[in-house]
């Protein structure tokens, strides 16, 4: 995992990041998400698809500077814990 930790990060740049983590947390984000989610299935299978989120996961979570504020890591790891759950309930076996 790189996480960059050069320069502290400017608090404009700050504020976005915590913008954009407080975003990808609420209902309307996770809502459409699951829309885009869906609209893979159709090309994709389920196994592909949560491998796929884990990776963008770990990304995400990798990209994060370790200046940001604690409430964006608190909303980062609050969107961590939705897109993992979801990524590990496309990978469950459907029930017959």
């Amino acid at each position: 995992m790189h996480i960059d930790d050069t320069l502290p990060s400017s608090p404009s740049m700050q504020a976005f990041e915590a913008d954009a983590a407080l975003h990808a947390s609420t209902t309307q984000a996770q809502d459409e998400s699951m829309k885009q989610i869906a609209a893979l299935r159709d090309d994709a299978g389920e196994a592909h698809i949560a491998e796929h989120i884990r990776g963008m996961v770990a990304a995400t979570m990798g990209g994060i500077s370790v200046h940001a504020s604690e409430t964006t890591r608190a909303h980062a790891a609050h969107w961590q814990q939705w897109a993992l759950g979801t990524a590990d309930g496309l990978a469950l076996p459907v029930a017959a």
